[in-house]
């Protein structure tokens, strides 16, 4: 069977489109001012924030070990990765928390899933109610036939064109599409995104984050790849660098073992004479 095309009112578009957008808006706005005023300070454990440091302090040595000469890399080294009072092979609980046991974690997903469940199961039972069965809108290009179950919901119209739009399809289309238009009215980092509404509704941020730390996992590998980094200093010949100048070739490996090296004390002038007056002596004898 061939499709058909229709002829809308123009009643359609005062009595029941713009209606809808404007509750939409308003619902909106609703929702945002609702969810700034239900956000709480997400605060991290004290124990979880020390371990996260103590990581990132490991993580920046690695990264710019290059910087310090080899024997302050291997001091800071063993300050962190010593077998006997290393901080990383400090003995840590192991395993992620209990996620039941964090109950300022699910008050969290509960308000995230409250403000967003709520306002769509409203406006979608208010628009099946009222509207259940219009067509609204006709899209200004064609599309086939895998669009028609997504823009056609409560209108079972086998003949009718895919361009069409029905009352609860129109509403989808609105709501994930009025970002702009609430960044204009609310301003700017106000809004917030689906991508962000969809991280509310499954309770994620820092507390999600905090379920999922392990510190003894975390530490095992930061040992593991803090051993396997050697000393390297970028700071040979950089007065050449810092002038311009062409760096002369020479051996780095022998230079950074020298400047590693502990200096040996030197024999003070009269400790050697009081030794030769010795030495002369006995040959006296």
């Amino acid at each position: 069977m061939g499709t058909f095309d229709l002829v809308l009112d123009p009643s359609i578009r005062n009595w029941v489109l713009l209606p809808i957008v404007y509750i939409m808006v308003l619902v909106g706005v609703g929702r945002s001012m609702a969810q700034q005023l239900m956000v709480s300070d997400n605060t991290s454990d004290i124990e979880i924030v020390k371990h996260r440091q103590l990581l990132m302090r490991s993580q920046r040595l690695r990264a710019n070990g290059g910087f310090l000469t080899p024997r302050s890399f291997r001091m800071r080294k063993k300050y962190f990765n010593y077998k006997k009072d290393g901080k990383l092979r400090a003995k840590v609980q192991g395993g992620p928390p209990n996620p039941m046991e964090n109950s300022a974690g699910m008050m969290e997903m509960m308000k995230g899933n409250m403000s967003m469940m709520v306002p769509n199961m409203v406006m979608m039972g208010w628009i099946s109610f009222f509207f259940s069965g219009f067509v609204l809108v006709k899209l200004p290009f064609s599309l086939t036939e895998g669009f028609k179950e997504m823009l056609q919901r409560g209108v079972s119209l086998s003949s009718l064109d895919v361009s069409y739009v029905s009352s609860l399809s129109w509403y989808f289309l609105v709501m994930f599409g009025m970002r702009g238009l609430f960044t204009l009215i609310l301003g700017q980092g106000k809004v917030m995104d689906d991508t962000k509404m969809m991280q509310a509704q499954m309770g994620m941020g820092s507390q999600q984050q905090d379920m999922q730390f392990d510190a003894a996992k975390q530490y095992k590998q930061e040992q593991v790849a803090l051993k396997l980094t050697e000393p390297s200093t970028n700071l040979m010949d950089s007065e050449y660098t810092l002038l311009g100048l062409e760096v002369p070739e020479r051996d780095i490996g022998a230079k950074n073992k020298a400047i590693s090296a502990p200096k040996e004390n030197p024999v003070s002038p009269k400790k050697e004479t009081r030794s030769k007056k010795k030495k002369s002596k006995a040959s006296k004898n």
